[in-house]
């Protein structure tokens, strides 16, 4: 286990949970304001309803981004790893709790982005354990490719 390793991959995932959390509220803000902020007659009275839709989809997306880029992250780390068992548990460490900072930020950024219309779109709390599995699955995925990346030296 390399302590240093597991650092930058959690602050790796950090950085891109800022980046794809800005371009998630990005996206949601122009569908907010595609389907409520300027509507009237029907899609009036929907819109609050499809913008809550617009956030669940954006965030369940930013989530499943999460996984492919633990893998590829856990192949890099693990191909420099000594042990199998280092490979392991640096990658799965790193990318579990990567992912959780990952997830919490860019969550954050999504929840904290959402405007008047965004009445019915979730919160923290009902975000919090789909982050938290997206980062034991996550970690999964990193420790396993971690060991495939052992492979490559």
């Amino acid at each position: 286990m390399n302590a240093n390793q597991i650092g930058l991959v959690a602050a790796a995932f950090a950085v891109v949970g800022a980046g794809v959390g800005i371009v998630a509220a990005a996206a949601t803000g122009w569908a907010e304001a595609a389907l409520a902020t300027a509507a009237t007659g029907e899609t009036a009275r929907f819109g609050p309803v499809f913008v809550a839709q617009s956030y669940l989809a954006v965030t369940a997306t930013v989530l499943v981004a999460a996984v492919p880029l633990a893998g590829v992250l856990g192949v890099l780390v693990g191909s420099r790893a000594r042990s199998v068992v280092a490979a392991a548990t640096t990658c799965g460490l790193g990318t579990g709790l990567g992912t959780l900072a990952y997830g919490l930020i860019a969550v954050t950024v999504i929840v904290v982005s959402q405007g008047d219309a965004a009445a019915q779109a979730h919160g923290l709390a009902d975000a919090a354990l789909p982050t938290l599995a997206t980062a034991f699955v996550a970690g999964a995925v990193g420790a396993s490719t971690g060991v495939l990346g052992t492979v490559m030296r």
